[in-house]
């Protein structure tokens, strides 16, 4: 941002940030707050984030990841003996679920709630390149970008997707759910919630989440938008392998841009739930079926002054 623009009282930007009461206190909550496993790589703790009444999640509770089926004895150790984690939350669909399957951790109970009932929402990709690619998750990864835009531009597509898990029946079920267990868990031990790489439907759930918690949009965009420091080697590796197999724009571009997030993702949920469903309080109360007072029991549990 230039000098100009800061000293601009017409910037948007500046202002929501001036207005927002975390404001002060951004650097120390969006950073260190990475949990370093050996098994995965998008593990963070929502600890430490700031509610806009000025109040602070409690740390080692609430923590979004990626797949758990890579986990090391270590890892594990970690988990259950520093987080005592008694959930773990797996919103992968069956056969996800059943190609890469959890890895148990002692005292912690593995739930899955599946947001959607197959990775291409039931769609059939139409023919397409592939370049030679031979790995199956790769190819995997081709059809699941066909299936949201013929052309092979997966941007647009991937919003369709967003909307979708906030507004299908299974993905209200799921989330509900979600924010059902993480109030009976009560803040006895860490809450574990993941998809296949800990960034869409798992992001969609920390939204969720904090959100009930009252920690305000921008805070939540910068948390989602983190996803993409803990992946930047796996963005390059990949761009590598398919640049050197040939593989040409847009797939080259759509394969690379989701091994991360883009805000336009989220953005694209955070307005369906207040354009069709009357706004996130609505929502949350008449789809997710998680009323004011169990919200309020849920800030008395997780948030701490």
């Amino acid at each position: 941002m230039t000098k100009e623009a800061i000293d601009d009282p017409e910037t948007p930007f500046l202002w929501d940030v001036l207005r927002n009461p975390s404001f002060l206190s951004y650097n120390s909550t969006m950073e260190n707050r990475t949990i370093h496993l050996e098994g995965t790589l998008n593990t963070r703790d929502l600890g430490g984030l700031r509610t806009m009444d000025g109040r602070r999640i409690r740390k080692n509770l609430l923590i979004r990841t990626d797949c758990l089926y890579r986990l090391t004895k270590k890892d594990v150790d970690t988990l259950s003996g520093k987080y005592h984690a008694i959930y773990d939350i797996d919103f992968r669909n069956e056969s996800e679920r059943t190609s890469r399957p959890e890895v148990p951790i002692p005292g912690c109970r593995i739930v899955n709630l599946s947001i959607t009932n197959d990775h291409n929402m039931g769609k059939v990709p139409p023919p397409h390149e592939t370049y030679g690619i031979t790995k199956k998750r790769m190819l995997t990864l081709f059809d699941f970008i066909y299936c949201l835009s013929e052309n092979g531009d997966a941007k647009k597509g991937m919003e369709k997707s967003y909307r979708n898990y906030v507004s299908s029946a299974l993905g209200q079920e799921g989330y509900s759910k979600f924010l059902h267990l993480v109030l009976e868990a009560e803040g006895k031990g860490a809450v574990l919630f993941h998809c296949a790489d800990g960034k869409d439907r798992a992001g969609i759930a920390a939204y969720l989440l904090l959100k009930t918690l009252g920690v305000d949009d921008q805070t939540i965009i910068e948390d989602y938008l983190l996803t993409n420091d803990s992946v930047k080697e796996k963005k390059s590796k990949r761009y590598e392998e398919l640049s050197l197999a040939g593989v040409k724009d847009p797939l080259l571009s759509s394969a690379v841009m989701l091994a991360g997030v883009e805000e336009n993702w989220l953005m694209a949920a955070m307005k369906t739930i207040e354009k069709d469903f009357n706004g996130f309080d609505a929502y949350r109360r008449d789809r997710l079926h998680f009323s004011n007072e169990e919200q309020e029991r849920l800030r008395s549990i997780y948030l701490e002054d």
